[in-house]
Order: structure tokens, then sequence, then C-alpha cells
């Protein structure tokens, strides 16, 4: 089941509720956790740090304005989530803190629907959600084989190539 990138119906339901309902809508959100639904599990492999890939499995959980992947792999539990508002970004948990942060980079390989982050520290199998990046994106992403995505300090998008584009960004960063 595909996990849609842009989730503009929880916004228009927000919308809605805050003009219905007022700023006492608003104050029972704030005091209440975010509620979590499960929206698949996917066992699939999963690479740590350029290791061979090994068995994992993938959850992805609606977590409030977010979708949670959390990747179990062996006893460790990898966390990335997603947002698209204000504006699509991306943060990794660290398991020692529990504190959210930024994801530096993603690279996306479309043919063996493999998606890693932070510089190939984690990639994942995940065809459920690589195909609604490709259903969101319509005709943009036809024959592309190859994305990168490169984050500000605030987890959002600054920088994204396709194909041999990525190839020639690294050739210039590296001049």
């Amino acid at each position: 089941m595909p996990t849609p990138l842009f989730r503009w119906g929880r916004w228009m339901t927000t919308a809605m509720a805050v003009w219905l309902g007022g700023s006492s809508c608003l104050a029972q959100a704030a005091s209440e956790p975010p509620k979590s639904t499960l929206l698949y599990t996917l066992n699939t492999s999963c690479r740590l740090r350029g290791a061979p890939a090994v068995p994992c499995v993938v959850q992805a959980v609606d977590v409030g304005e977010a979708t949670e992947y959390r990747h179990q792999i062996g006893k460790a539990t990898i966390t990335y989530r997603i947002f698209d508002e204000p504006y699509v970004r991306i943060e990794g948990l660290n398991p020692s803190t529990k504190n959210w942060g930024p994801a530096r980079n993603a690279t996306i390989q479309f043919a063996t629907n493999e998606l890693c982050f932070n510089d190939q520290a984690l990639c994942v199998v995940n065809p459920n959600y690589l195909n609604s990046v490709r259903e969101a994106a319509g005709s943009a992403f036809v024959g592309r084989e190859r994305m990168g995505l490169a984050f500000g300090s605030q987890g959002r998008v600054e920088v994204v190539c396709f194909d041999k584009g990525c190839d020639r960004l690294l050739e210039e960063m590296g001049r």
C-alpha cells in the first residue's frame, strides 16, 4: 500500500477544524499527544554503513504531522520521519539522546527501489515508499534512475539532482 508523500487532506481537515471549532479545538489538540496509525509493515533488506544487506522490517507509522519509518535491523531500530508541512523535511532519531535531527542527504536508486540516508549510513529497499514518490511526481520522474537530495540545517531540501546530474554536482563540489 503506497504511502502518499504529500498529505493535503490532513491540511484541509485541520483548516476546517480551526475554522469550525475556533481556538478551543487548537488548545485541545496541543494538550494531546499525537495519535499514531500503522500504515504498513514491510519485510525487506537494509544495509548499514556499506555493509552487505541483511533482513530488516520497516514500519511506516503516521504520527501527528509526520510519517515515521522505523527500520528494525537485528536488535537495532533506526528511525527517520518525513514532514510535508510547512515544507518537506526529513529528520533522523538519535537513539542514544532520543532527539530528532535533520538528515544531511538522501539518495534514491529507482531501479533497485533503494533509499539511503546520510552518506549511506542506512540504505533500505522500500518499493512502497518509492512508488508513492513516483506517483506524487507524475511524469517528472519518468525515465529517472537516480535522485539525490541534500538537506539544510533545518532538514529542508536545498539541492536536488537526477541521474548524471548527481555526478556533475559531486564533481563541482570537489573543485
